[in-house]
């Protein structure tokens, strides 16, 4: 809520800003313009095969599923002071060209390894030890696991990015108009579609054997994307949006502990996204006293 009466009072400054000055026709999908969005989101993944690698193991985990982790609204998370941890989403473009347009986005979201997760386990553990399992079966100290069904449980094994798994990524995105309420053009539905890439940021925490390793963060992979959405334009200055993501993210190297060098995590999956949000514009100032531009 803060969030929005801040850029409220940053449109209406700017409007009042042109006032006493002759209007100038913005156009918002034009050449020159910038706009920065920030929003939230809920994302879902699918079942993924995901290999653990340590000193003394060495194990795949084959159809894991996983959840994400949004904060309520009466956490509190949504205060100017903690907007960054629910799970968001953070962007800056600039259109190149008319109607197009390059951003730079950050989709903060988080993995959480689900409780009970049935899932088949190969690979092997060679340290000698009584108390190394991750479900509901004996240890498997010096044994090589050949697909062995088992159902994990979290006071004995758990994976999770609940700190952040982080998609930084550029994109190349469309925007079209809809729909203009008004003749003036004050009041518009915009699409958007484009398509993204870019690496991964995670912030990991490895549950095994008992021990509970620090978050690790790392450069862990990267993603590949593709989205479609909807903007409500308000007087060319605000809007508010909604998209639907798509992708595809490939741990390929995700830390698990600042001690063990060789301990690490390699997964790929894919996850959808829904996201909405607040947006501005801003505008490069006119070279002339027209600043006419043409509707597209």
């Amino acid at each position: 809520m803060r969030l929005l009466f801040l850029v409220l009072a940053m449109s209406i400054s700017f409007l009042s800003f042109s006032q006493g000055r002759k209007r100038h026709r913005h156009v918002t999908n034009a050449k020159e313009s910038i706009y920065i969005s920030w929003g939230y989101n809920r994302s879902a993944y699918t079942k993924s095969n995901i290999r653990f690698q340590g000193q003394g193991y060495n194990f795949d985990m084959q159809y894991a599923k996983a959840r994400d982790q949004q904060s309520s609204l009466s956490s509190g998370d949504y205060s100017l002071k903690s907007l960054s941890v629910p799970q968001y989403n953070f962007k800056v473009g600039y259109y190149y060209k008319n109607k197009w347009s390059i951003a730079l986005g950050i989709d903060h979201m988080k993995y959480y390894f689900l409780d009970r997760n049935e899932v088949v386990v190969s690979g092997n553990i060679t340290y000698k030890q009584t108390s190394a399992y991750i479900g509901n079966h004996p240890a498997y100290g010096g044994a090589l696991l050949l697909s062995k069904k088992i159902t994990t449980i979290k006071d004995s094994f758990n994976y999770e990015n609940s700190q952040g798994l982080n998609y930084i990524h550029a994109e190349l995105g469309l925007a079209e108009n809809i729909y203009t309420v008004d003749k003036k053009e004050d009041f518009k539905l915009m699409s958007n579609v484009g398509v993204g890439a870019g690496c991964l940021l995670s912030y990991t925490s490895l549950y095994y054997n008992r021990v509970q390793n620090p978050i690790t963060r790392s450069l862990s992979g990267y993603g590949l994307s593709a989205f479609a959405g909807l903007r409500f334009e308000v007087f060319k200055r605000v809007y508010l949006y909604t998209n639907l993501s798509v992708g595809f993210l490939h741990k390929v190297h995700e830390k698990t502990s600042n001690v063990d060098q060789v301990a690490y995590v390699t997964q790929y999956f894919g996850y959808s996204q829904i996201e909405a949000g607040l947006g501005l514009f801003l505008f490069k100032k006119a070279k002339n006293a027209c600043d006419s531009c043409p509707v597209w």
